[in-house]
């Protein structure tokens, strides 16, 4: 597709990140109808693949200070939105990877009667937790990624990952013993 002519990436990058509202406008111009036609690819839904979209946008924003310009910015959009539809896919088929995550270990599932219902809880108790702690968790159990991969993904220490691998597993536990 077309490169931005007005503004380099490297200044709408410091545009961006200096909080400024045209930049942003243009940004969004620049790459709405870009990105909802990657989605679209990858998610049936139009309305879901819209909000993907927002997602994205929401998450780009979040992350900005972050972005360290090593990669375009229309690059890192689209890591970013395929992490947005990985998300979606998991939360909407938890109970088909319910079985992957090795937590048994950590609580008791004699109080469950069947698959469903463990599933369910599961799906209940990791959109309760934080979005880092929930990402890292699927990360390392669902995609089954090393704790250096995730580190490298999320542009963490490994030390951190282990940190928040660490948080994580303690909340699961605690909020799946306490739903």
């Amino acid at each position: 597709m077309k490169k931005a002519t007005s503004l380099e990436d490297t200044q709408l990058l410091a545009q961006l990140k200096a909080g400024q509202a045209k930049a942003v406008q243009y940004w969004f111009q620049q790459y709405h109808d870009r990105l909802l036609k990657l989605v679209n690819k990858r998610v049936s839904l139009e309305k879901d693949a819209e909000e993907l979209v927002q997602d994205t946008f929401m998450s780009c924003l979040k992350h900005l200070p972050l972005f360290r310009g090593e990669s375009s910015i229309w690059t890192w959009m689209v890591r970013i939105a395929h992490h947005e539809v990985a998300d979606y896919y998991r939360k909407r088929y938890a109970k088909k990877f319910i079985h992957l995550l090795p937590l048994s270990d950590l609580f008791p599932f004699e109080s469950l009667i069947d698959s469903h219902e463990i599933s369910q809880k599961v799906r209940q108790v990791l959109l309760t937790m934080a979005t880092d702690e929930r990402e890292v968790l699927l990360m390392k159990y669902v995609d089954k990624k090393r704790v250096k991969q995730i580190a490298i993904e999320l542009g963490k220490t490994i030390k951190s990952v282990e940190s928040t691998l660490f948080r994580a597993r303690g909340e699961f536990r605690r909020l799946y013993l306490t739903t």
